[in-house]
């Protein structure tokens, strides 16, 4: 990577739960934000590598141009026409979110029993903007489950993401 790139680069950690509940009658999963506020000198930011750890630190997944091997990131899969819309350019301006069911569905993440109570997600990104115009959010979301499919939303909480750098 250029040194000018990699001056342009960050890394965000966010928490994070992915695991249903009470009988596959509920699920408890988290939607991330990724925001990009690059507008005075409108950029791309591209996220080039997104990492799931569990519990217990093990990684689960690892997706991007940038991850070993590299691997497409998960699409969100709640936007029409297609409902696989890639979020690795977010446009200048763009608010883009990707959640732990787009990545898992509505079942538990693929690691030993109860690693998907606590996990944490890395956020590695570049832009030939403002890397601290690019903000990185979470929200655990509790929702019902009803056949197997999400319905009514119960609570939703805001989770802190940090910078690395």
């Amino acid at each position: 990577m250029p040194a000018e790139a990699r001056d342009r680069a960050g890394t965000v950690i966010c928490g994070g739960v992915h695991t249903p509940r009470a009988n596959f009658t509920e699920i408890i999963d988290t939607a991330y934000g990724f925001r990009n506020a690059n507008l005075e000198r409108p950029e791309d930011v591209r996220i080039t590598r997104l990492t799931i750890r569990n519990f217990f630190g093990d990684v689960v997944d690892d997706f991007g141009e940038a991850a070993v091997p590299p691997r497409a990131l998960p699409t969100n899969r709640d936007i029409p026409p297609q409902f696989n819309f890639n979020i690795t350019t977010v446009p200048a301006g763009a608010s883009y979110y990707l959640t732990t069911s787009h990545i898992y569905g509505n079942t538990f993440m693929p690691s030993a029993p109860g690693a998907g109570n606590n996990i944490s997600v890395v956020v590695e990104f570049s832009t030939a903007g403002d890397p601290d115009l690019f903000f990185v959010s979470g929200s655990l979301r509790t929702r019902e489950l009803i056949g197997g499919v999400q319905g009514q939303e119960h609570a939703r909480a805001t989770i802190t993401c940090q910078r690395l750098k």
